[in-house]
């Protein structure tokens, strides 16, 4: 038995210790939602696109992504309230994707936004995509 603890001990630290780090990466990516948000609200457009990961760059044109944040802001207006409720890690050879889904209160409406961020070396977090489902901006 006690040769059995100390070959599991090191699986059960480094289980652990992976947890943690995915926690540190949520909160990073709570933050970098949060700064979106108040930059959707400025029309700050440009500067999502910017900070944004190169893969989300190359699979939508600049003018194609403005269109949409434009569309969120005019219709929804900006973030009143927003409360996680959904999560989900995928860990691929191209990186570890960290994916919220977010329901959201806006000025006008509400919206389900989901936001998948890939985790950098450096523990950054990088948009990958962003989503918003919301009837009312729909209808609005």
């Amino acid at each position: 038995m006690n040769r059995l603890a100390r070959l599991l001990v090191p699986f059960a630290v480094a289980a652990t210790l992976a947890g943690c780090n995915i926690k540190q990466s949520f909160e990073k990516a709570d933050a970098a939602i949060g700064t979106f948000h108040a930059d959707l609200a400025a029309g700050s457009y440009d500067r999502i696109w910017m900070t944004a990961d190169p893969d989300l760059r190359q699979s939508s044109s600049k003018a194609d992504f403005e269109k949409l944040l434009q569309a969120v802001h005019d219709k929804l207006g900006a973030v009143k309230e927003t409360k996680q409720t959904g999560w989900n890690t995928n860990a691929t050879t191209g990186g570890t994707y960290l994916t919220a889904v977010m329901q959201t209160t806006f000025e006008k409406g509400t919206g389900t936004e989901q936001f998948t961020y890939r985790k950098g070396k450096d523990d950054t977090v990088t948009l990958v995509n962003y989503a918003i489902d919301s009837r009312d901006m729909m209808l609005n």
